[in-house]
């Protein structure tokens, strides 16, 4: 029952990080789809309630002064907010392929083994590909554009949000080496204390 119930622990988590990966997913999709005029009125919003909070002296600038300050700053900061969309992104998709390693075939499990480097670029391609689709849709949303350039903003966000969870998805890997080592042990001992005569072998499954 431990056993199973474990299985069925580690089968929830891989599904909670799964189900955040597509909910992030489809929050970036929301964003694409809000037109221009209201893209920009929301990121404007936020730009101006960060400035009040670090810009020592904001409330008492004159509202032309403001406004310049934001025009300024408004587009990098536009870029930051996909930058960091991604990066969060980036940590999702690293984490949800580490954990998915075990539920894979034999065969594959192996190859990822001998080729940790798979477990960067999985996620790293996986990224390219939806900033790609991601671009390409805000070419059908009125007032957005799709740029190569956003692409590889979006997809270097998601690369260093895969390289930050890289520590946390080799301490996933040694775990789970460590659990199939024990097992492997558990089974071994329990074949020396109750050995199967030539007769059991042959009607074994």
């Amino acid at each position: 029952m431990g056993k199973i119930s474990t299985k069925r622990r580690y089968r929830r988590l891989v599904l909670l990080f799964f189900i955040l990966t597509l909910l992030w997913m489809g929050l970036i999709f929301w964003f694409s789809a809000n037109d221009g005029s209201d893209s920009s009125a929301m990121s404007g919003k936020l730009l101006r309630r960060l400035l009040s909070v670090f810009v020592p002296g904001w409330d008492g600038k004159t509202p032309k002064e403001q406004r310049r300050i934001m025009q300024n700053l408004h587009l990098i900061f536009r870029k930051c907010g996909h930058f960091s969309e991604y990066l969060v992104l980036g940590v999702f998709l690293s984490v949800t392929a580490a954990l998915l390693v075990p539920l894979l075939p034999k065969r594959i499990r192996s190859r990822q083994a001998k080729h940790p480097v798979f477990g960067i670029l999985v996620p790293a391609f996986l990224a390219f590909l939806y900033a790609c689709s991601d671009e390409y849709h805000q070419r059908f949303v009125a007032g957005r554009s799709g740029e190569f350039r956003d692409v590889m903003i979006d997809f270097s966000g998601a690369c260093i949000g895969i390289l930050l969870m890289l520590p946390v998805c080799r301490n996933i890997r040694r775990r789970q080496e460590a659990r199939r080592r024990a097992a492997i042990e558990k089974r071994s001992r329990h074949r020396k204390k109750h050995p199967v005569s030539a007769g059991n072998r042959m009607h074994e499954p």
